[in-house]
């Protein structure tokens, strides 16, 4: 203790009525042993909440116990026992009821003779310091909780994370500290506020849990940030149900619209008169107090943080809503730089999608180049050949017809055969060449099917055979060159007919699946006729490099070109499947 707790002669020395004491800014008192004030001055006086020095006397300090209940009832006998009592930043009420901030200190009090015969104190009013003090705690800590919530921000980008982070620093008791929050952004095209996200327990038990689950985590605002969703996934806030289903027209009178009109946040209770569409969202919320701040950039209106304490109902108040709005400032910037980061991600995507379309149109116009080149090369290659060919069958034929063959005539016969299937082939590249001149466009893929069909079994020698159509009923459209395509189709239905016997039949579908169009020729009948179909393909699919395996090849290039791709699958216990896949394109409304 200091030295006011020092022997003295005298009560006189001390000058409580006109001395330094009497006008001191600390108030002290001297008290007999029975706690009776014997000895005051003015501030004392005052702070004790009586008018003067005079009318304080005999008053006693277990009255003052009564009012302040600092616990000087349970030391009282130890003071005059010779130990002190000290209280700081004691918050009580005098005697008239008036708050106060006291430093209060008590010790004995020593007579002339050196013995204990009473107590003596000091006690300041510290009620204006203690207050600014509280402020600066109060603008300290929204600060931290502003910096950690930005923090946090700046390492989100998505919307929905932003959002969420938004919401859990309301609520959060390392936050701003309300039971409940809501987020809604402004559609501007139907001038709605569309609810986005809600944080908060629903009930007092589940409030009980999440609250008691974070207590014992003993984690930082910046660390719950950090892992927001995890909180919310396993002990945190769960999303009030059916925000997404909220739609608040601004064209109606609420308190939402209000508070986006005049730009600043209210505190609305449910006991003030309010619009129809107020009432409903009271209703909704079972809420009977909420504040409500607008998110405004710029003197862009983007929407709304409603935020309440149903679960506490602990009164919401200026200070908070301060904060709120502070918070509803902040959030502001971290919406419209997520928006800003979901367009540029967007335009990021079409850049991505028109060098797609060049790298494809590029290549395309290689395609298309090559298989210029290939009809020019095909045709010039199969007109030289062709006219020495006929010279060659023309003599063959010539010497068999009259009868000059001899014993040569065995090999007359193999280069007049041979000679046959040789223009055959050449009939079939120049058929190619012919089609490579045909411009692209849209075409009908089922009628072009249809086409192929109509022209094998009308113009070939397999016309009696099992081939079956089975054409799908969507009408789907492909781009391409029209005769190329009907090309490849009789080069296929070619393929097929030569692996086909009298047991083994052939059907011919189409359809349309995951945006392309497919054409199956699958064998039907016995197990015997489809292997021996299968060696067929096999063959020609395979090394072969005969005149089938060169219609494959042409067919193959002409297929990849328009964008798609063939082949044979093999399924258990069934014949090759054949099939051609092309790209589809979208079918218009009046087809």
């Amino acid at each position: 203790m200091s030295n006011l707790y020092t022997p003295v002669s005298s009560l006189d020395r001390f000058n409580f009525g006109n001395g330094s004491l009497h006008d001191s800014s600390f108030g002290i008192f001297v008290t007999d042993e029975s706690g009776l004030l014997q000895h005051l001055n003015e501030e004392a006086a005052r702070i004790l909440g009586f008018r003067n020095a005079n009318d304080a006397l005999e008053y006693s300090l277990h009255d003052f116990e009564m009012n302040t209940n600092c616990g000087l009832s349970d030391v009282f006998d130890n003071i005059l026992a010779g130990e002190n009592f000290k209280k700081t930043e004691h918050r009580c009420t005098n005697r008239l009821g008036h708050y106060a901030v006291l430093n209060i200190s008590l010790g004995p009090f020593r007579d002339d003779g050196g013995g204990i015969s009473g107590v003596m104190g000091t006690i300041w009013d510290v009620t204006e310091s203690y207050q600014r003090k509280v402020k600066l705690e109060e603008a300290d800590y929204v600060m931290s909780v502003i910096s950690q919530v930005s923090e946090a921000l700046a390492s989100a980008a998505e919307l929905n994370d932003v959002l969420r982070i938004i919401l859990t620093g309301v609520t959060a008791n390392q936050g701003l500290g309300f039971n409940r929050a809501f987020l809604l952004l402004i559609n501007e095209e139907e001038n709605m506020l569309e609810g986005k996200i809600a944080i908060g327990p629903n009930s007092s038990e589940e409030a009980h849990e999440i609250w008691s689950n974070l207590a014992g985590q003993h984690r930082t605002l910046l660390e719950l940030l950090d892992d927001y969703w995890e909180t919310e996934k396993n002990s945190g806030f769960p999303a009030s149900s059916g925000i997404e289903d909220w739609k608040i027209d601004l064209n109606k009178p609420n308190f939402f619209a209000a508070v986006l009109e005049s730009g600043s946040g209210i505190i609305v209770n449910d006991n003030v008169e309010t619009s129809s569409e107020s009432s409903k969202i009271f209703d909704h919320l079972q809420t009977e107090s909420m504040a409500i701040v607008p998110i405004i950039s710029k003197g862009r209106k983007l929407g709304i943080i409603a935020a309440d304490n149903k679960i506490t109902g602990k009164k919401i108040t200026n200070t908070r809503l301060d904060l709120l709005q502070i918070f509803a400032n902040n959030s502001a910037v971290a919406i419209e730089h997520s928006r800003l980061y979901d367009k540029v991600l967007e335009r990021a995507k079409e850049l991505e999608e028109i060098n797609c379309q060049l790298a494809n149109s590029q290549e395309q116009i290689i395609r298309a180049e090559k298989m210029s080149v290939i009809g020019e090369l095909t045709s010039s290659i199969a007109h030289e050949l062709r006219n020495p060919l006929m010279v060659i069958g023309g003599f063959a034929n010539l010497m068999i017809s009259s009868g000059d063959a001899g014993e040569n005539a065995e090999y007359l016969n193999i280069i007049l055969s041979e000679t046959q299937r040789s223009e055959s082939v050449l009939h079939q590249v120049l058929d190619f060449s012919r089609a490579s001149r045909t411009s692209s466009r849209e075409i009908k893929f089922n009628a072009l099917v249809k086409e192929a069909y109509d022209y094998f079994q009308t113009k070939t020698k397999f016309r009696q055979k099992g081939i079956y159509l089975n054409l799908s009923e969507e009408s789907a459209k492909v781009w391409g060159n029209p005769d190329q395509m009907l090309h490849v189709l009789l080069q296929f239905i070619h393929l097929t007919a030569e692996g086909m016997t009298d047991e083994c039949k052939a059907k011919i579908t189409t359809h349309f699946e995951c945006n392309k169009v497919r054409l199956t020729i699958e064998y039907t009948g016995s197990q015997q006729a489809r292997n021996n179909a299968k060696k067929i393909y096999d063959k020609i699919f395979g090394s072969s490099d005969g005149t089938q395996r060169m219609s494959l090849i042409v067919a193959g290039e002409t297929i990849k070109y328009h964008g798609g791709n063939y082949g044979v699958e093999n399924p258990t216990n069934q014949g090759p499947i054949l099939f051609i896949e092309l790209p589809a394109m979208k079918v218009s409304e009046d087809d």
